[in-house]
């Protein structure tokens, strides 16, 4: 290759741009580094309940009418079991690592078993609402009100903001999304991590156990809580799930006596099934 034409001034050489030789560059792509200040895998547990028993009814509240995509193998089923839904409980506290037994308390205190039918048909109504305002809204730019769309609903009655940060925390900190895999696509590949609240049963349920590990670092002081709860730390982690407030604290208080009744055995628990 002949060598370019030179003009030297002032003892400097120099070449007509674009005709000397370039540095050879190499592409490479940007190296992503991901810390995670939680390994995943922490486990929180309280003690002083083995003695609830399991409980393997017919569960009396929320109304039997569920909002759920099925996996390709369920697509022919068209119900399902009281026992299995319990399952999912199960399944959901442990993948999040929180206490199985809290899950179910707070479920039934958002499900209360004593309400008429009617009134179980009303609050199915008023939470289906919600969530058909919240779904028309992902897709409306943010149109519908949050006084409607942003509002508390599904199985485990959370509002989409607590339930959106609580998913980012889940990722900032457990580096993890806020289901598996298997719960996460269904039918199709269709992936139902749609972060709507009410939108899954089951997806639901794991939303529901992220917040639950979210107030069990709040209330502990803890990032990343691995071990046991005291009473009174369960007690604060029951009423962060409600808010905040003498309302709050009474939530806190009714659910810990049900806990106390259900020990005892006079009181049941409907979603706990060992």
């Amino acid at each position: 290759m002949a060598e370019p034409e030179k003009l030297n001034k002032d003892g400097q050489d120099y070449v007509k741009a674009g005709a000397g030789a370039s540095t050879q560059t190499v592409d490479t792509q940007p190296i992503e580094v991901k810390f995670c200040r939680c390994t995943g895998k922490e486990v929180t547990t309280v003690t002083g309940y083995d003695a609830v028993p399991s409980y393997t009814g017919e569960l009396p509240s929320p109304l039997q009418i569920m909002w759920y995509v099925p996996k390709t193998k369920e697509l022919l089923k068209t119900s399902f079991s009281d026992t299995e839904i319990r399952v999912w409980i199960k399944q959901a506290a442990a993948y999040h690592g929180v206490p199985h037994i809290l899950l179910a308390l707070i479920l039934q205190q958002e499900n209360g078993p004593n309400g008429s039918k009617f009134l179980q048909a009303m609050q199915f109504g008023e939470r289906s609402l919600t969530t058909f305002l919240a779904i028309v809204d992902s897709v409306a730019f943010d149109l519908v009100p949050d006084k409607g769309a942003g509002g508390s609903s599904g199985f485990a009655n959370m509002s989409r903001a607590t339930l959106q940060n609580s998913v980012k925390y889940t990722e900032n900190y457990y580096c993890k999304k806020p289901m598996p895999e298997d719960v996460q696509y269904r039918i199709f590949g269709w992936d139902q991590d749609t972060r709507i609240p009410g939108d899954d049963w089951k997806a639901d349920l794991y939303y529901a156990a992220g917040h639950l590990r979210e107030l069990i670092d709040r209330v502990t002081g803890t990032r990343c809580h691995h071990g046991a709860l005291t009473q009174e730390q369960l007690k604060k982690v029951v009423a962060g799930y409600n808010g905040s407030g003498p309302k709050a604290e009474k939530y806190s208080s009714d659910a810990m006596a049900l806990l106390e009744k259900a020990k005892a055995g006079t009181a049941r628990l409907y979603f706990y099934e060992k």
